[in-house]
């Protein structure tokens, strides 16, 4: 309820102040919304630092290590750092005899440490949220938000009016806020906040995003707004790609365009130059996001888990291939909304592996994920029950391998868990 996620937040303020507010006056970009905070945090990690900047980075979850969520210039926090922050944040919790959750401890832990640390910049990805978020207890210099969709609906609410007010929570004292999706209710929340705001996607309505299918990156030109009425001569017209400024990224998907607007918006608020800009976007990489895991055959990795990264998953992959040549290994978890991930998934595949996520917090085994499609009526022929996930990749290949089976490309998606157990189990990572 909104009276205890209040109380939750006085709660985390009091900490902060015990923990003598740690990032109390550093420049932090503070970043919200449903999908895609992750990329444009590394996007932004990316530039900056490639201007010369010090950068620490705050994101989860973690695909392989818990170290992935903190990271300062690149580097991941040491074990022997994540040990001694940890420490120094249960001390303040047992002498005040106060109890909060696994990501408000990792919230606190990746305060003190880029308090020490003392970079230039600090991107902070919010957890849930954002107005009762822990990362929310901080002072930004920049709110950005990404977009908003339905995901943890129990948890947030069940209307966007609601989870935009959420996200919009992280905008501080008017000041700016940079956001990508024409979504009146998100809008609406933003300027509830401040009247300071850009809309990346109206100010770049001219936007043109390619695929490069060959290379699997993504092309995007940003038309300058300028008025063109000034250019009415033959040859300005003829010269119209003179108004053009082309980025190439190396994350595959037309929505990183999204993203990298934000950081680009952002990155423009301090003056950095578009060859900084493309330099630092070059050296990014984003694991479990249309990564590829091999390219012959194609096996493609993505934490694809609700309706809008799932959507996003489908665009990307009917770009590229028909739907009897993809085969879909995944697993769901008890708390997501099965009818519409199928409906998605119906789409992209007609092949579906099903494996178990049984030794995770809301995993189902596959025969349980199976007792629920049956009771909520989505059909179960031709999908393939098998908890082990390494048997079912297996399975997979040798399908692709056969002759005239038609089958091209293997996508592991579903959750980061699935991505992480696909790393441990055939990766050997």
């Amino acid at each position: 309820t909104n009276e205890s996620l209040k109380q939750n937040n006085e709660k985390l303020k009091k900490i902060y102040e015990l923990l003598e507010e740690p990032c109390k006056n550093k420049k932090i970009i503070h970043i919200a919304g449903t999908n895609g905070k992750g990329s444009t945090a590394t996007f932004l990690e990316g530039i900056f630092f490639a201007a010369g900047y010090s950068v620490a980075k705050f994101t989860s979850p973690h695909i392989l290590r818990f170290n992935e969520r903190i990271l300062v210039d690149k580097e991941m926090i040491s074990n022997e750092n994540v040990v001694k922050y940890y420490e120094a944040v249960m001390d303040i919790l047992e002498k005040n005899s106060l109890q909060i959750n696994f990501f408000e401890i990792t919230t606190f832990m990746a305060l003190l440490y880029f308090e020490e640390k003392n970079p230039d910049f600090i991107f902070l990805e919010t957890g849930l949220g954002g107005r009762y978020d822990a990362t929310n207890v901080v002072n930004s210099t920049i709110a950005v938000i990404t977009n908003v969709s339905f995901d943890h609906v129990s948890l947030l609410g069940n209307s966007l009016e609601k989870i935009a007010d959420r996200k919009a929570g992280i905008i501080k004292d008017g000041q700016l806020c940079i956001y990508a999706q024409n979504l009146a209710e998100l809008e609406n929340a933003v300027k509830k906040e401040t009247d300071n705001s850009v809309n990346v996607l109206k100010k770049y309505e001219n936007l043109q995003v390619e695929l490069d299918t060959q290379n699997y990156k993504t092309i995007v030109k940003i038309l300058k707004n300028e008025n063109l009425e000034e250019f009415e001569n033959i040859e300005d017209k003829k010269n119209k790609h003179n108004l053009e400024k082309i980025f190439i990224l190396p994350l595959f998907g037309k929505f990183q365009a999204n993203n990298f607007l934000l950081a680009y918006e952002t990155a423009k608020f301090y003056n950095i130059d578009n060859e900084t800009i493309q330099n630092g976007v070059n050296k990014v990489y984003w694991p479990a996001r249309f990564e590829f895991f091999s390219v012959e055959p194609p096996v493609i990795l993505d934490a694809a888990h609700n309706d809008d990264s799932i959507r996003k998953l489908t665009e990307n992959l009917t770009e590229i291939y028909k739907r009897n040549e993809v085969i879909v290994i995944t697993s769901l978890l008890a708390t997501k909304d099965f009818e519409k991930v199928f409906t998605k998934l119906e789409k992209i595949t007609d092949k579906i592996f099903i494996t178990s996520l049984k030794d995770t917090v809301n995993g189902l085994s596959s025969a349980e994920i199976r007792e629920k499609m049956i009771s909520l009526n989505i059909p179960v022929d031709g999908i393939i029950f098998e908890d082990n996930i390494l048997t079912a990749y297996k399975s997979a290949m040798n399908i692709i391998k056969e002759k005239n089976s038609g089958y091209k490309a293997i996508v592991i998606c579903g959750s980061f868990f699935e991505i992480a157990k696909f790393n441990r189990m055939v990766a050997d990572k």
